[in-house]
């Protein structure tokens, strides 16, 4: 007998750990991509004998997975609805007009079903199996995830009925994902609430959060419960983030009044230490083509450095002149009448006007 308790107790272990949700972190969905859609789904169904269902919905972000099965009877009723979309606008970058776009998501989930566990057989076709109906024997199983990869939310959360004699349940999922704009703050968003009542069956529910850096070793959440009987639950389970919108983006400077002091941070390029230690000249110099902040802005020859197509500029060179040469420069060049010349004493030695 003690061995049989011992195998009992590792089937529960090993069916705990399968029905765990599946790690989440705050990353982009792996099977999700950006699709700009709206789609709604609704249904109702009853009805008597063998039923499988997988749903499965993707955004860029978020993912919803539901999955039942099971023989007997049923009544259920189920909405699904999800959309993508994006929105973008301009705004003048210091330099240049830059384009920017934000998107947003979202998935929910709602459920009633009722079901009851029997036996059941059907006959196929007019052959063998006329004569020899299929019988489906399967317990009841529902298992719902919903997961928001979102950053600052990175949580999934897990409902699961399975080896049930019946159940009757409300469930419902919400995910939404909001980028931040100009105009608002963006948000996330993951939420699951449960009111059940299952008879002679396995009950598990999760909730998992944590990131790519921690994962499975260290999350910030964790919540894992399971009930074996019949149980009456109600849960409700809900993460929100807010990521704060983007500063708005001014396309004139911020100085006219203030001066420097008055000028948003956003438009500082350089602060006070970088202007009056030089840093921004050698941004500058290095830019324009002067790396060398020793060279001359002249050529070796002193020729000036010309514009495109222009012919360069011989600087003539400075030449020291006596009296004699200099009253005889003045006659060439035409000057007639009297010169007078003023010598004087000066403390860095004699200075001549003319």
């Amino acid at each position: 007998m003690r061995y049989g308790c011992t195998f009992i107790k590792m089937v529960m272990i090993f069916s705990v750990l399968l029905s765990m949700p599946a790690i989440s972190w705050a990353a982009e969905n792996p099977d999700g991509y950006y699709k700009k859609h709206e789609h709604q789904f609704a249904q109702d169904v009853s009805g008597d004998g063998f039923v499988m269902v997988h749903q499965v919905v993707n955004t860029e972000t978020l993912q919803l997975k539901n999955y039942m099965h099971g023989s007997g009877s049923m009544d259920m009723a189920t909405l699904i609805n999800s959309s993508q979309k994006s929105s973008s606008y301009k705004y003048f970058d210091k330099t240049k007009w830059t384009k920017e776009s934000f998107k947003k998501g979202n998935i929910t989930f709602l459920e009633q079903n009722e079901m009851s566990y029997a036996p059941r057989s059907f006959a196929y076709g007019t052959g063998y199996y006329e004569q020899t109906p299929v019988v489906y024997n399967s317990k009841l199983k529902e298992k719902t995830c919903g997961k928001n990869y979102q950053d600052n939310v990175g949580t999934s959360m897990h409902h699961q009925i399975e080896y049930a004699q019946g159940f009757k349940k409300d469930i419902a999922v919400n995910l939404d994902c909001k980028a931040p704009t100009k105009d608002a703050s963006g948000a996330g968003l993951i939420e699951m609430r449960i009111d059940e009542e299952v008879t002679e069956g396995v009950v598990h529910v999760g909730e998992l959060m944590t990131d790519e850096e921690y994962g499975w070793k260290k999350p910030l959440i964790e919540i894992d419960e399971n009930y074996v009987g019949s149980f009456k639950i109600k849960k409700n389970m809900k993460v929100t983030a807010t990521k704060y919108k983007k500063s708005d983006k001014k396309d004139w400077l911020s100085c006219c009044f203030g001066g420097y002091g008055g000028i948003d941070d956003e438009n500082k390029k350089w602060g006070e230490e970088e202007i009056f230690d030089c840093t921004c000249r050698q941004v500058a110099w290095d830019e324009s083509g002067w790396s060398n902040l020793t060279q001359e802005q002249y050529t070796p020859d002193k020729v000036k450095v010309s514009l495109e197509g222009e012919l360069p500029v011989v600087e003539e060179p400075e030449v020291e002149l006596t009296i004699e040469e200099l009253l005889e420069m003045l006659k060439e060049k035409g000057y007639v009448g009297n010169v007078t010349i003023d010598s004087n004493e000066t403390a860095s030695g004699n200075m001549t006007t003319i």
